[in-house]
C-alpha cells in the first residue's frame, strides 16, 4: 500500500509539472498570437505610409528645383536645398527601416516602438543590418529582450527637460553573433550604480518599477549570451548604454 500511494503521489505531481507546463505553453502562445496581430498591422502600416510618401516625393523635388529660380544666391541656395532635404530625410527615416529589415514582425515592432518615443518628444536614430536568418531565438523572446531596453529609455528620457532626449537602437548580426544596442542620453553612471541595476527590485524610478532588467538578464543568460553595460561619449554627450550579445548555439 505504502508503495502504491507513493506510485500515485509521483504520478500526481508529474501530472500537475505537465498541466502547468499546458498552461505556461498556451499562454505564450496566446501572447505571441497578439503580438503577431499587432506588429503585422504595424508593418501594414508602415508599408502604406512609405507608399503615400512616395507620391509625395515629386512634389519635393519640384520644391528643391523651384528655389533655382527664386534665390539668386549661390550660398543661400545650397543652404536652403540642403535644409529642405535634411527636412525630407528625417521625415523618411520610416523608409530606411523597411529596407534595412527583412523580418515584418521585428521591423512592425521597432516602428511602433520609436512611434511611441516620438510622442514624448524624444528623437530616435537606428540601425539595422540585418542578414537572412539573423535570429537564433524565437521572434517573441528577443521582442521582449528589445522591448524592455527600449521601455526602459522612453521611461528614463520621458520627463527629462533639462537634457537632450535621444535614443540610439543598433540590432547587427555577423559570424553566428547577434547583437542588440539601445542607448539613451543619459547622466553619467559610477561603476557601483550600473553593478546594481540588475539586482530585484532595485529601480531609482519609484514603486512598481525594478523587474524589466532583472527578467532580461535572466532571459539573456538562459539563451547563453551576455549583457553588457557602459557609459558611452557620442558627440560630446554621455550615453547610458546597453549591449545584449546572442550567439547560434548550433555554430558553437
Amino acid at each position: 500500500e505504502f508503495i502504491q500511494i507513493i506510485f500515485f503521489m509521483v504520478l500526481f505531481f508529474i501530472a500537475i509539472n505537465e498541466w502547468q507546463k499546458a498552461i505556461a505553453d498556451a499562454e505564450r502562445k496566446r501572447t505571441q498570437l497578439e503580438m503577431n496581430k499587432l506588429y503585422y498591422d504595424a508593418y501594414d502600416e508602415l508599408i502604406l505610409l512609405i507608399r503615400e510618401r512616395q507620391h509625395d516625393m515629386k512634389n519635393h523635388i519640384n520644391a528643391i528645383l523651384g528655389m533655382i529660380y527664386t534665390i539668386n544666391d549661390y550660398k543661400e541656395l545650397v543652404e536652403n536645398q540642403k535644409r529642405y532635404c535634411d527636412d525630407v530625410m528625417k521625415k523618411n527615416r520610416e523608409t530606411k527601416l523597411l529596407l534595412s529589415m527583412d523580418n515584418p514582425l521585428m521591423a512592425g515592432f521597432l516602428y511602433r516602438k520609436l512611434q511611441e518615443a516620438q510622442k514624448f518628444g524624444i528623437t530616435t536614430d537606428h540601425k539595422v543590418i540585418s542578414k537572412e536568418n539573423a535570429y537564433y531565438f524565437p521572434e517573441y523572446d528577443l521582442i521582449e529582450m528589445v522591448g524592455i531596453l527600449l521601455d526602459n529609455a522612453i521611461e528614463a528620457l520621458r520627463e527629462k527637460a533639462e537634457m537632450e532626449r535621444k535614443i540610439y537602437v543598433e540590432i547587427s548580426n555577423s559570424e553566428h553573433k547577434l547583437c542588440i544596442t539601445v542607448a539613451n542620453v543619459s547622466r553619467y553612471f559610477e561603476p557601483d550604480e550600473i553593478c546594481k541595476f540588475f539586482q530585484k527590485d532595485f529601480t531609482s524610478k519609484g514603486k512598481g518599477h525594478g523587474i524589466g532588467l532583472t527578467k532580461l538578464k535572466r532571459m539573456v543568460k538562459e539563451r547563453g549570451g551576455d549583457i553588457a553595460v557602459t557609459n558611452e561619449s557620442i558627440e560630446e554627450k554621455n550615453y547610458l548604454q546597453f549591449c545584449i550579445y546572442l550567439f547560434d548555439s548550433t555554430q558553437l
